[in-house]
């Protein structure tokens, strides 16, 4: 993977030149995030979409330098919720590609929901790792009773306690990181949970360095690291 500075003056990212197999890792951790995989009625081929928050538009950029090694982006900003309003925000989706369609194969096999299986768990790289970090990631304090240390969590509430097991599982054979499944609420005072991964802290120092040399190829994200972002 070489890595070359962006002459880009509205985006300070940095554009990456990946092998096949680099490319479809980091294709995959966008869909384990906030991406999908669709199909319009009438095509053979798949196309990748996705949608950030305004604040998150160069992080949108440089996964659009990613894409682009596979096939044409068009990027729009603001988005129109369900109430006619225009947001903030930004929407990003490619051409169809006979890769998005292989991978939607394997995404969507069962009733046309996100799952994941061994075969793409195998293929999460640390660029991946770090994508699918940034795009469902966070970083905060526990209990501090029993947590002094900033915890980590993947809150991956679009995947079933079957698939978040594989995940776990996968991420202690490739990168020996231990996760625990916990139920969370996402906003306060709902009886709404989800089963989310939580970072036992002991292994934060190797997850950082794992996926900190990507979060920091998009100054936006580094946030995201916590007190860990100003280390070495």
């Amino acid at each position: 993977m070489k890595a070359i500075p962006s002459q880009s003056h509205e985006e300070d990212v940095t554009i990456m030149n990946l092998s096949k197999q680099e490319l479809k890792s980091a294709i995959i951790g966008m869909v384990i995030g906030d991406g999908c995989l669709s199909i319009n009625k009438g095509n053979r081929n798949a196309y990748f979409q996705m949608s950030h928050g305004g604040k998150q538009y160069e992080y949108l950029m440089w996964k659009k330098q990613i894409l682009e090694q596979v096939t044409k982006c068009s990027v729009s900003k603001g988005q129109k919720s369900g109430f006619g309003k225009i947001t903030d925000g930004c929407h990003l989706s490619s051409r169809v590609n006979p890769l998005y369609t292989k991978l939607h194969e394997r995404f969507y096999l069962y009733y046309g929901r996100k799952s994941i299986d061994m075969y793409l768990l195998k293929r999460i790289t640390p660029l991946a790792l770090a994508i699918i970090y940034m795009d469902d990631g966070c970083c905060g304090r526990g209990d501090p009773k029993y947590w002094t240390k900033d915890t980590f969590y993947l809150c991956l509430c679009n995947f079933d306690y079957a698939n978040l097991f594989l995940i776990k599982k996968s991420l202690k054979i490739k990168y020996d990181l231990d996760w625990n499944i916990i139920k969370q609420s996402m906003k306060p005072n709902s009886k709404r949970r989800y089963h989310n991964l939580r970072l036992l802290n002991k292994h934060n120092q190797r997850f950082v360095d794992i996926i900190k040399p990507y979060v920091e190829q998009v100054p936006s994200m580094t946030y995201k690291l916590g007190s860990y972002a100003n280390t070495s």
